[in-house]
């Protein structure tokens, strides 16, 4: 299929067009005149009389509207009234007689965008306010083409992030079953069948039991992962000091351990209780197993408020003295399934729990960093929200 393409030099930006209620809009002094010699690029229409201008307003939309307030002196702020009601609401620019302040107020009030006085050089004054105010215009068009744009691209890509959490969900569920079968034969013929078998046997089918006990592991990570968005739909005020109090009066470490965890004086937060314990949870374990000190140090203190046009957001440091994480690590260290480098391949874990706390976090509207030095520890930075997000502002 042939297809012909215009020449950008072709395409001409439709003129705007400015409607201007003037007493006198064909005499060479009148608003209208000189408002056709210094904005030559627009569509000017000079009417009047009420009955005039009423009537084109309604068969025409117009981006810019000047009112003369010696014309409509006494029903100046109801015609501003009116043109702020319109669906298209044009910009207004007033030219008045009248250099009073409270005059001046009660226009800007009622919806007037610039005011222009009848007094020294106006008549020089009135094309540029014109020009701007037709400039403004555009770039405010322009920027709410650009957020409905990306208001539907961020509605598309959160369908899409939802379709697929549904399908690795269903995916992982479906593979759970048949594993779950697998590992239960192994298992039996661990217990019941492997007294005679030769030694080789033995360990073959150890090794397979082991193998897929670390598959059931992984599967059952990427169902809880993928069924982690329908739980965010539940946000409600948190005590984040009560929630990390909690969440270490839970976890279970041996008791040889000497653990201090330092908590600073904490705002409360915006979120899922259940969600943002589970961060804390993997944050508090893994400063605890991948610790190599006699003394585990742990500290979560605040440290700004960040303004966002979501809403005022709290950043925290959530730092540890354990073993550290490699440079080469900190990159990929929020991807599914990695591990440090410096990690023993036997200690328990598949990979994926600080993958779960990124996905957690950015759930709220935040972000989580990391710095990390081998031997001195890790500095987790993170954002949460102080307030209800209202995705409309």
């Amino acid at each position: 299929m042939n297809q012909s393409l215009i020449p950008d030099q072709e395409i001409a930006a439709s003129p705007e067009n400015i409607l201007v209620f003037d007493p006198h809009p064909g005499q060479a002094s009148s608003i209208t005149r000189l408002l056709a010699a210094q904005v030559p690029s627009a569509n000017i229409t000079g009417v009047g009389s009420v009955t005039q201008y009423r009537s084109i307003l309604e068969q025409q939309q117009f981006d810019l509207v000047v009112l003369d307030q010696a014309l409509c002196a006494e029903d100046s702020l109801e015609f501003l009234l009116e043109l702020k009601l319109k669906d298209a609401a044009p910009s207004v620019l007033v030219v008045s007689d009248h250099s009073d302040p409270r005059n001046i107020a009660e226009l800007y009030n009622a919806g007037c965008h610039r005011c222009v006085i009848r007094q020294n050089a106006w008549q020089d004054e009135i094309g540029p306010a014109a020009r701007h105010l037709l400039r403004f215009r555009k770039l405010e068009t322009e920027n709410s083409k650009l957020v409905a744009k990306l208001t539907e691209a961020n509605l598309m890509l959160a369908e899409k992030n939802r379709r697929l959490d549904e399908f690795s969900g269903t995916v992982a569920h479906d593979i759970r079953g048949p594993l779950g079968g697998i590992n239960m034969k192994l298992e039996y013929l661990c217990d019941t069948c492997l007294d005679q078998a030769d030694g080789r046997t033995r360990k073959l089918v150890g090794s397979a039991l082991e193998s897929t006990r670390r598959l059931l592991g992984i599967v059952q990570a990427m169902y809880d992962f993928a069924k982690l968005g329908s739980k965010a739909a539940k946000m409600g005020e948190i005590d984040l000091v009560q929630l990390i109090k909690e969440v270490s009066g839970d976890l279970n470490f041996d008791e040889s351990l000497e653990i201090n965890i330092e908590i600073g004086c904490l705002p409360k937060i915006w979120g899922n209780s259940d969600l943002l314990r589970q961060v804390f949870i993997n944050l508090i374990g893994n400063a605890v197993k991948y610790n190599d000190k006699p003394l585990v140090h742990i500290s979560i203190m605040p440290q700004r408020v960040i303004e966002r046009s979501l809403g005022n957001f709290i950043e925290l440091c959530f730092e540890d003295n354990g073993c550290g994480i490699p440079q080469m690590d900190q990159r990929d260290v929020f991807s599914m399934f990695r591990r440090g480098s410096n990690v023993n391949s036997n200690s328990e874990g598949v990979g994926i729990g600080l993958a779960v706390v990124k996905r957690i976090i950015e759930l709220h509207f935040g972000h989580i960093q990391v710095s990390s030095e081998v031997g001195r520890g890790t500095t987790f930075t993170i954002t949460l929200p102080m307030e209800r997000i209202y995705l409309d502002r």
